[in-house]
């Protein structure tokens, strides 16, 4: 995984487009990209500071391993910040409780200006509090959740080690939907909440009240708080307390609502204290049906043939109409007992399958994984039992396969044509970056007309397409997604005052973040090609590990097409 390395006279042209300032980013002076930690971990890409308001405030990145060749997660602190010796000791603590679902410490070095944590990094894992941009989770997949996160606490605490920074931003949801946790004790020292320094029943019971917090905001889609969290919106009160979460979604059921209201103490309830009591207490929960993701349709019945038969119950079964016709009437004339039950029995089956599917039409909800009767806006209508059933942007299917990618910029480089592959390798740190643009008197960062740099995402035939995820490398860029039309080729030829020929304008995205994946959907469009659109670039220091020059550029990673 070769770094992107630029080089001044590659970007040596202007780009004309109208002024508009882009501001540049402020950067901490403790580390850069490319700078190598123990001749063993290069930094690639700053996620974000921890705050605290000290003067160099510790930072996470992404890495690379360069002797295992693989990504890591690097939390940086510098050996003369007072909170040095404690982010050192936690280190230590979460890494000595050996459980899979916590992302674990690799490693953690110190030398004369720096701490740095090492830690796994989970490929392809979105946020929780990215995951619920789409909606709630349903009462069986945030239960089952909550439920692995309460036994990975209870060895924690069996070790004598407090998360204390429990919340949707440090849940993670890899792309096979396993749960990990991250920032073990960890990311509470980094910002300087210090759980060692409490009493340990109240850290412990900090951390029950956090997942109690996460199980509601997974149920519900909203922070059961007093103000707007992790981009969720509070939840609506009854004076001091948020409603329960069957309060606010009817499909949560009733023991799961009242086991929640325990964890949280809400509506005089018995607060559970441990997290051994509230593993127990999800274990001991009747078991959750996972809703269905479309309507099921009654199947006829087969005869011995294999040929399915009619529903229809008044039809009369001829003599001798196949392999096996039995006998419609006995010696004496009238209807054998047991045809009277076998069609009595069938009738049955009928009136309850079918019952079944007007309840379930009936009390369909309006969530991105539970299908809602009648038209939605931006759905595209099915075809059910009495109605329609709609399905929201975004729920379509899953990632696709990417073939190939091409540039769309007015000169680009062989370095840049041959690197956008990165753009889609879930290995590569990197990505793909655009070309350096040099700030002049007619170009500030922002292209006119539709135009921008990007790439062109070949799908290899033709899908229904509803989402686009991916993660830049810097904050601040404004990002448009658009699909080709038929015909649209997947070279169009370059426009500084236009978009793409061919290509029609699905969504966009402004002052994109860099910190965590980020997700554009629109209603179901047919297409082969994908574009990510850059319309503005943030503006970025010099590199001088990769002798990339100042200028505005952005690079995409991770990038996932989603439909059918």
């Amino acid at each position: 995984m070769a770094a992107l390395a630029e080089t001044p006279d590659e970007h040596s042209e202007d780009r004309s487009a109208p002024v508009q300032a882009v501001a540049a980013p402020a950067r901490g002076p403790m580390a850069s990209v490319g700078l190598r930690l123990g001749d063993r971990y290069r930094l690639e890409r700053l996620l974000r500071g921890f705050g605290g308001g000290f003067e160099l405030e510790p930072q996470l990145w992404v890495g690379v391993d360069e002797l295992l060749n693989r990504k890591v997660g690097v939390d940086l602190i510098a050996t003369g910040h007072p909170l040095a010796e404690q982010v050192a000791r936690a280190a230590r603590d979460a890494a000595a409780v050996a459980d899979a679902r916590f992302v674990q410490v690799l490693d953690a070095v110190q030398d004369e200006d720096l701490l740095y944590i090492i830690t796994e990094w989970v490929p392809g894992a979105e946020q929780l509090q990215e995951r619920l941009v789409a909606g709630p989770l349903s009462p069986a997949k945030a239960t089952a959740m909550v439920r692995e996160l309460a036994e990975a606490m209870v060895r924690a605490h069996e070790a004598e080690v407090a998360h204390g920074a429990i919340n949707p931003a440090t849940v993670l949801i890899t792309a096979a939907n396993q749960v990990k946790l991250r920032g073990l004790l960890v990311e509470a020292t980094l910002v300087g909440d210090a759980p060692e320094a409490v009493d340990p029943e109240k850290r412990y019971a900090a951390d029950v009240l956090a997942l109690g917090q996460v199980w509601y905001a997974a149920l519900t889609g909203r922070w059961p708080g007093p103000a707007d969290e992790y981009g969720l919106e509070a939840a609506p009160a009854d004076g001091a307390e948020p409603y329960t979460p069957a309060q606010i979604r009817a499909a949560v059921p009733k023991q799961v609502d009242a086991a929640v209201c325990r964890a949280l103490a809400l509506g005089g309830e018995d607060r559970i204290g441990s997290v051994k009591e509230l593993a127990d207490v999800i274990r001991s929960l009747p078991r959750l049906r996972e809703e269905p993701a479309e309507s099921t349709a009654v199947v006829p019945p087969r005869t011995r043939s294999g040929r399915p038969t009619s529903l229809n119950l008044n039809d009369a079964v001829p003599d001798g109409g196949g392999p096996w016709s039995p006998r419609t009437t006995n010696a004496t004339g009238r209807t054998p007992v047991w045809r009277r039950r076998s069609v009595l029995a069938i009738a049955g089956c009928a009136v309850i399958a079918l019952g079944t599917l007007a309840a379930f039409q009936f009390t369909a909800k309006n969530t991105p994984s539970e299908p809602t009767t009648g038209n939605v806006a931006g759905g595209t209508p099915r075809p059910s039992f009495g109605g329609t059933v709609s399905i929201p942007a975004g729920s379509l299917g899953g990632p696709l396969q990417i073939s190939g990618a091409t540039v769309w910029d007015e000169d680009p480089s062989d370095a840049s044509k041959s690197a956008a592959p990165h753009a889609y390798d879930p290995t590569s740190t990197t990505g793909w970056q655009t070309t350096t643009q040099w700030k002049s008197v007619s170009f500030s960062g922002s292209y006119s007309g539709g135009s921008g740099i990007g790439l062109i995402f070949d799908l290899g035939a033709q899908h229904a397409v509803d989402q686009v995820k991916f993660q830049v490398g810097a904050s601040g860029a404004n990002v448009d997604v658009l699909t080709g039309g038929a015909g649209a080729s997947s070279s169009p030829t370059w426009s500084s005052t236009s978009g793409p020929a061919g290509y029609t304008a699905q969504s966009s995205k402004t002052n994109v973040n860099s910190n965590g994946t980020t997700t554009v959907e629109f209603n179901q469009v047919t297409t082969q090609y994908v574009i990510i659109l850059f319309t503005t670039l943030p503006y970025q220091a010099a590199v001088a590990a990769t002798q990339t020059p100042p200028g505005y550029r952005d690079s995409l990673i991770d990038v996932q097409v989603y439909g059918v």
